[in-house]
């Protein structure tokens, strides 16, 4: 079943808020198993929203109209439906009530249009609204259906997950569904990686490889459409099978949302190790990130930050070339010692400052002691400098993931 997706909203269209909502619906819709080809953003302009409704309908056989359902001049989308399916709009009693109840209980008068808010149109299935005011509904003429929902995204998510989730399940003609793995790496390029997959990517049916460029990491998505997850796990591990066989040694982690720091906290964590980080140019950031992940605290000790020339010196005992590996080598042993930890990770980045013939700005140096030893590499990114602190961050935590698990 084919799926368009109409948001509605003169801010979306000129930029002033971002389209979150087309997001999330988009990701409900594919795991549901309906097909996406079109999305549309049209202002508050009932022409233009008829319009749009229109052509959707040529094309898909499930409209989703976001936003537009308030009790302003502007909110339109009720009214326009209504007059495209040729339904009168009629009040809903429990969404009525659900307005009038709610400036009851917060002692302020109800202004009239308000009761816009509880409106519906008359032959939909109402969709009452857990999060706010806007009741939602969805109507079916000339084998579309159309499915209006509030624009908040807060009150969008919750209709769906509470009233609308049942109300599409049973549109779908048939039992399948899209089940989704994605896997993150770190150390190889977008093109690189799309080119060691080329084959696979080329030949590929069910499951589908879809390549995500982040910043300093590549995610891919494998999804597979299948009757029941069992058989959607089946064939995704079938797949990965065959692309860790090429890409493999960059893999570091499984998750849409998955952080290379969660993946070091994570380790940490299990094998009862601790954690201190010294930076210079980063001026923080990798301690900043590490402490946004839960029970952070446990495995991170503290660390050191020593961004101008002068603490730097002091801390090292040498007064020229500061930027250099062993250096950054001196820097870890130390930060490990003084904090008196298992691992001690260091990290200096080249800015303009200290550049040279030898080492340009990117030029990274990260290192590690261990109880045993100290490891070191350089690595070079040529970007902008807030991609090259985050890519120094990550390359660093990555580094650490790699020395943990030898």
């Amino acid at each position: 079943m084919k799926a368009e997706i109409i948001a509605v909203g003169t801010e979306i269209l000129l930029g002033q808020i971002v389209n979150t909502n087309a997001t999330y619906l988009s990701q409900i819709l594919t795991e549901l198993g309906f097909d996406l080809y079109h999305q549309q953003v049209v202002g508050d302009n009932e022409a233009r929203l008829f319009h749009s409704i229109e052509e959707a309908s040529k094309r898909s056989t499930l409209v989703v109209l976001c936003g537009g359902l308030g009790p302003t001049e502007d909110d339109l989308t009720k009214q326009t439906v209504a007059k495209f399916v040729d339904e009168e709009l009629m009040y809903d009693e429990k969404a009525l009530k659900h307005v009038t109840d709610y400036f009851v209980y917060s002692d302020r008068p109800m202004t009239e249009n308000n009761k816009q808010q509880a409106l519906t149109i008359k032959g939909a299935t109402t969709i009452q609204n857990p999060a706010g005011l806007a009741c939602g509904l969805l109507i079916e003429k000339n084998k579309i259906n159309y499915l209006l929902l509030p624009g908040p995204p807060r009150e969008m998510k919750k209709m769906i997950e509470v009233g609308v989730l049942p109300l599409l399940s049973k549109m779908l003609p048939n039992k399948m569904k899209l089940v989704s793995r994605y896997l993150r790496f770190m150390g190889i390029g977008e093109s690189r990686l799309v080119t060691e997959l080329s084959e696979m990517i080329k030949m590929q049916t069910n499951p589908t490889i879809a390549p995500y460029a982040k910043s300093n990491e590549v995610m891919l998505r494998i999804t597979a459409k299948c009757e029941d997850d069992q058989e959607g796990e089946s064939l995704l591990d079938q797949v990965e099978i065959e692309i860790m066989k090429k890409v493999g040694e960059y893999f570091y982690g499984y998750g849409e949302n998955l952080t290379i720091e969660e993946v070091i906290a994570t380790l940490l964590k299990e094998n009862k190790q601790t954690l201190s980080i010294l930076e210079t140019t980063t001026g923080g950031l990798c301690q900043s990130r590490i402490s946004k992940v839960e029970a952070s605290c446990d495995i991170m000790c503290g660390g050191r930050v020593l961004y101008s020339d002068k603490s730097l010196s002091a801390y090292l005992a040498v007064e020229s070339e500061l930027y250099t590996l062993k250096n950054c080598e001196i820097l870890a042993t130390k930060i490990k010692e003084e904090m008196q930890t298992d691992f001690g990770l260091s990290m200096m980045v080249v800015d303009k400052k200290h550049q040279n013939s030898e080492h340009p700005v990117g030029t990274i140096f990260i290192a590690i002691a261990t109880e045993t030893e100290v490891e070191s590499k350089k690595i070079m990114i040529n970007r902008d400098f807030e991609y090259i602190k985050d890519g120094a961050v990550k390359h660093s935590l990555n580094y650490l993931r790699k020395v943990m698990k030898k």
